[in-house]
């Protein structure tokens, strides 16, 4: 699932590309991918200008010059990128937006269909719920209000870092990337964290997060850059993806257990329980 810099890494090439284009027409394949009717897009997007692309969480927020705000998550498998303008559309496309005095029209494809597309209304304030419920992102805490806030809960650190409602962005790569660079043990509940890590991981996070970004996030599946390029951030990978492999600080074997459901990948010997 793309994650907090694969998402700000096409929010970035989005803006360069479509600030200030107009819709021509709009294209639903299959409108059980929307989160908004099918007639509020058709009636509403054609002859709107883009003013800005920004991303809140895993979201990326199309601001038009109307008072409306295309909205897109890309759920699991989703993909967003401009096709030729003859190209034939590619199976599983959903969605397709097509602009004035731009030759490409830009799609939506998602395998798994768990990604939503949304047209609300600025002036309205609406949002799509999961918006509406994201805690704040890592680079918006402070790091004492961080280590408060996670030292009075007791589930694991792990869970605690891929809730949404609490702390928004991160996923499975990021949480394993920065746990491990903090020496956390991913099972470790986050009340029996010392303070000091607690801060450390916070630190970690963020610098985890930035230098992904730099790279274009991390290509393992389906994600990929605005132009089909994949991102590079995965050369990097410490602990996620490598069970077995050594670890590049101490050499040991990478571990890989299940957690709620889901892969978690540590070193026992940096991160002990």
């Amino acid at each position: 699932m793309p994650e907090l810099p694969e998402v700000e890494t096409l929010v970035r090439e989005l803006r360069g590309a479509l600030k200030g284009l107009r819709v021509r027409d709009v294209f639903v394949r299959n409108p059980l991918i929307l989160g908004t009717p099918r007639p509020v897009f058709e009636k509403n997007l054609p002859g709107q200008s883009v003013r800005e692309v920004r991303r809140i969480g895993k979201y990326i927020r199309v601001e038009l010059a109307g008072n409306w705000v295309l909205w897109f998550h890309l759920g699991m498998t989703g993909r967003l990128f401009f096709a030729h303008p003859r190209a034939r559309v590619p199976s599983h496309t959903h969605f397709a937006l097509s602009f004035e005095n731009f030759p490409r029209p830009l799609f939506y494809r998602d395998i798994r269909r768990f990604g939503m597309i949304a047209l609300t209304s600025r002036e309205s304030e609406a949002r799509p719920p999961g918006v509406s419920r994201l805690g704040p992102e890592p680079g918006d805490w402070d790091p004492e209000d961080f280590t408060s806030e996670f030292k009075a809960r007791r589930a694991r650190i792990k869970n605690l870092l891929l809730n949404q409602n609490l702390i928004a962005g991160l996923g499975n790569i990021y949480a394993d990337e920065s746990l491990h660079r903090a020496g956390i043990h991913p099972l470790k509940r986050a009340h029996r964290i010392p303070r000091k890590g607690l801060h450390r991981l916070h630190g970690a996070i963020c610098e985890v997060l930035e230098e992904a970004v730099r790279w274009g996030g991390s290509s393992i599946d389906d994600y990929r850059r605005l132009d089909g390029s994949p991102g590079e951030f995965q050369k990097f990978h410490r602990v996620y993806g490598r069970e077995g492999a050594e670890c590049p600080a101490c050499s040991r074997p990478v571990r890989k257990i299940r957690l709620s459901g889901r892969s978690s990948s540590f070193c026992p010997q940096c991160q002990p329980s």
